[in-house]
């Protein structure tokens, strides 16, 4: 099965909660970005890191708002379920890179981290590029634009204007995921950033802190 969840900022009770017993071994948790494990290097993180190695289930993860890229880089390249990916723990933990689609538990599962420049005066680390969108157009075609489901760490920007009512913020990745929403088909779209578990609609959710089994 797998689970979804985001922004974990690299809280190990995040994922270690004895709350989580119903994720079983072989299970796959994917974070909808600012994973927060790969971060500083330093002790307590390659600790935090051992741990959630250690984990029964496989932890996958998009890049969020904030990322260390630099950190991210030095991880070896991999394949993941078919996807272009990092390698940070050996068969147990892959970030997942920008426009890849998964092929996992016989579902296609288009993932797209990242934020746009900026939002509301905060700056991104690493915003999306020509050849991040370019790369999922790409795979996207080789699918006939048909996938099972979306993940991505920012909303579109229709449903960023409908949360955030205040907000004027435009941008390419809220302009390009709003030309996906118009040309991909898929059953639903799941998102980070906005630190709340909330339902948008039939075909999009909110995802912060709570566990969503796929496919429900």
């Amino acid at each position: 099965m797998i689970f979804l969840t985001a922004d974990t900022h690299g809280e190990l009770e995040r994922l270690t909660s004895k709350d989580l017993k119903f994720i079983k071994k072989y299970d796959t948790v994917i974070v909808l970005g600012d994973f927060g494990f790969v971060w500083q290097n330093d002790k307590q993180q390659i600790k935090n890191l051992k741990k959630t190695s250690k984990l029964p289930f496989k932890v996958l993860f998009i890049d969020g708002y904030n990322e260390n890229f630099k950190a991210l880089c030095q991880y070896p390249d991999a394949i993941c379920h078919g996807a272009a990916a990092k390698e940070i723990c050996p068969g147990q933990i892959y970030y997942i890179k920008r426009g890849e689609i998964l092929d996992i538990e016989d579902y296609k599962i288009l993932c797209f981290g990242g934020a746009d420049d900026y939002i509301d005066d905060v700056f991104s680390d690493y915003p999306p590029s020509e050849e991040d969108f370019a790369n999922c157009r790409a795979n996207l075609e080789k699918v006939g634009y048909k996938v099972d489901y979306i993940l991505t760490h920012s909303p579109s920007g229709k449903i960023n204007r409908f949360l955030n009512m205040n907000s004027h913020t435009f941008g390419n990745l809220f302009d390009f995921l709003d030309s996906l929403s118009e040309k991909v088909t898929y059953k639903k779209w799941y998102f980070g950033f906005y630190h709340k578990d909330k339902y948008i609609s039939q075909k999009a959710q909110a995802v912060y802190t709570n566990f969503y089994k796929i496919g429900e």
